[in-house]
């Protein structure tokens, strides 16, 4: 399984709240229609008065993430225009890691 990972800085909890709305409301069920997706987080650490969202998506394996990235390079962050307008700042590329253990209900987990 392949973790998808990007980073982002949110100005306020009513930013983060807004966001996470529009990810339930549009990008997440995007993402569950592809073959491959395993679904989705979004993660939140405050720094002082902003957040550092940390956002994971699953796939089962990098030809699932290609489907996704539609021919854009699989480094470039995929950041919509109305989410760029929410965000004080975000990393414009992403990072892979693949999963070698885990514990727990991630999908497509693997027990060692």
């Amino acid at each position: 399984m392949i973790i998808r990972s990007w980073r982002a800085v949110a100005a306020s909890q009513a930013v983060i709240d807004e966001y996470v709305a529009h990810l339930q409301a549009t990008t997440f069920k995007e993402m569950a229609a592809l073959d491959g997706n395993l679904g989705a987080s979004l993660s939140k650490k405050q720094i002082g008065d902003k957040f550092e969202l940390l956002y994971l998506s699953y796939w089962r394996d990098m030809d699932a993430v290609k489907l996704f990235a539609k021919g854009a390079s699989l480094h470039d962050a995929i950041v919509k225009e109305s989410t760029q307008k929410r965000l004080e700042s975000y990393d414009p590329h992403v990072e892979y890691f693949e999963i070698c253990g885990s514990s727990g209900d991630l999908p497509g987990q693997l027990h060692n």
